[in-house]
């Protein structure tokens, strides 16, 4: 109380909002760089945790910042456990799941763009905006799947998939398997 009474309320107001990382945010970006941005949290409850796996399963095609909004999710989650001391360096695990109308995502830029309405071919699309990120996301460890059957249903040929995803023969062995080693499970559905 004390403190309060010395320094006004409009200072404290001031002294709160200036310690405050999410009423004004600073993104950082410690390992995937301009996707996933975090806000350092450090007195926050819940923080990352060292050997920790998770699976995010992606059938949306939503967009955030140009690529497929999991993918962007995939990047913050990486980020923040980097962040705090807990990244794949320290044990960190993730693995991504396409498949629905994200399947499209995993092919290489000639089939993305054979495969892509006639108006976006028009508007001059001439590549897989996923691939740099997935790329990335590779780089550092993450391993990244697509489903077999929604290449079939969606007539994808496997010889059409990016060479950074690997083809699994369903999504739902993927989210058996890793559910079964352990992988927290996460949706990205929209």
């Amino acid at each position: 109380m004390k403190t309060f009474m010395a320094l006004g309320a409009p200072a404290l107001v001031a002294a709160l909002l200036v310690a405050d990382p999410t009423g004004t945010p600073e993104f950082q970006y410690p390992v995937i760089e301009g996707h996933g941005g975090i806000v350092v949290l450090p007195n926050a409850a819940q923080q990352p945790e060292k050997d920790s796996k998770v699976l995010l399963d992606i059938t949306s095609d939503a967009k955030s910042g140009g690529v497929i909004k999991g993918f962007d999710r995939a990047g913050l989650i990486l980020n923040q456990y980097t962040q705090a001391g807990a990244g794949t360096d320290d044990g960190f695990k993730m693995a991504l799941i396409l498949h629905g109308p994200a399947t499209k995502a995993a092919l290489r830029d000639e089939a993305y763009v054979k495969h892509s309405k006639p108006y976006a071919q028009a508007q001059g699309d001439s590549s897989n905006p996923n691939l740099d990120l997935i790329r990335k996301l590779k780089k550092e460890g993450v391993e990244i799947y697509v489903c077999g059957q929604a290449l079939a249903h969606h007539g994808f040929a496997t010889d059409e998939v990016a060479p950074e995803v690997t083809i699994a023969v369903s999504a739902a062995t993927v989210n058996i398997n890793l559910q079964t080693d352990g992988y927290a499970y996460i949706p990205f559905m929209n």
